[in-house]
């Protein structure tokens, strides 16, 4: 690793979100593995408590040269089948049912905003560094907790079986991920909020896009419009195919930025022609490439996306998913150089 440090300033990735040029180019990352973690802060490296643990991530972030730290309040996970929590070579979206009836959906015990200790917003945000803010995020999304409480195939079923029970569940699900949120936004140290929710396969959506629109998109809107009135931001963490969806995520509930992309769904270079000036575009250096190719091959692509970028701006620089343990140290901070260098 290197001495130099960026000062985190969180305006920088705001001129990103208001599609806007930066000065120096900007990261963005919306999770970095416990490895990276500890090798980015050596001693500092803590995690017995939630507070050591988000004082860790402050910390790896700044070392690393972001604006923010992300962050996930707990409290708010909502209870699925104790199998599916067990660590296992696959996951099966189909075997989560815990709601399949009305006396299942009355019986189901729904998490709370006051089990939640949003006040550890306040408590660590006494050491951000600089102009760093915070991005809270969900423990998954709304679709994705649907599929966990009820099944893949069940929910599917459910919207032509049994579409007032679905709306129930739906309903329960967006109500208590709004109010999540809202206690994240009450925050001054916080600059925008992370809508983590994979709604897509490799070549389609998960579910057909007028159910997104019915029981999903709308609490998205609302938490969006809520953040834009704080004078904030809504960034879209979602995998898989877009392209049906994409009007809806840009016109509709109008968030500021799209994370996640894979190279063999749309490479990111493509995605940015495509969307530049709509909605910035975070991230997107496919982390199948970051593992398989060289420091250099990953440092190459990663100044061209600068390059490609630096002129009509609206773009933070990133993997397309995140960067798991499994991604090589060297690789990662290849990556990193490549923003360094340009400054």
């Amino acid at each position: 690793m290197t001495d130099r440090m960026r000062i985190p300033d969180f305006t920088n990735l705001e001129l990103v979100l208001q599609k806007k040029k930066t000065p120096k180019p900007v990261l963005f990352e919306f999770i970095l593995g416990d490895h990276i973690k500890r090798l980015l802060v050596g001693e500092d490296y803590k995690v017995d408590t939630e507070e050591e643990a988000l004082l860790t991530s402050i910390k790896a972030f700044e070392r690393a040269g972001y604006d923010y730290t992300p962050v996930l309040i707990r409290g708010m996970k909502f209870p699925r089948m104790e199998h599916l929590d067990s660590v296992s070579s696959t996951k099966s979206l189909n075997a989560g049912t815990i709601i399949e009836d009305e006396e299942s959906f009355r019986r189901y015990r729904w998490p709370e905003t006051e089990h939640c200790d949003f006040d550890l917003l306040k408590r660590c945000g006494k050491h951000l560094p600089g102009k760093m803010k915070f991005i809270p995020y969900s423990y998954d999304g709304i679709l994705e907790n649907a599929i966990g409480i009820l099944g893949y195939e069940n929910l599917c079923y459910m919207l032509y079986d049994d579409e007032e029970l679905l709306e129930k569940v739906f309903y329960q699900i967006g109500l208590k991920t709004y109010e999540y949120y809202m206690r994240c936004l009450d925050y001054e140290e916080v600059g925008a909020v992370m809508l983590n929710d994979d709604w897509g396969f490799n070549t389609q959506t998960m579910l057909p896009p007028d159910a997104l629109r019915k029981y999903v998109f709308p609490w998205y809107k609302l938490i969006t419009r809520e953040a834009h009135q704080r004078k904030k931001y809504s960034i879209l963490h979602s995998c898989g195919y877009y392209g049906d969806i994409l009007n809806d995520i840009i016109e509709d509930m109008k968030v500021d930025g799209r994370h996640s992309y894979e190279d063999n769904i749309v490479p990111v270079e493509s995605a940015y022609l495509e969307m530049k000036g709509r909605i910035a575009v975070l991230g997107g250096i496919d982390v199948d490439f970051l593992v398989r190719s060289t420091p250099e091959e990953i440092r190459v692509r990663a100044k061209n996306l600068i390059s490609l970028t630096k002129e009509e701006g609206g773009y933070a620089l990133g993997s397309g998913n995140s960067i798991p343990d499994f991604v090589p140290f060297d690789h990662y901070w290849a990556m990193i150089q490549a923003v360094l260098e340009d400054e």
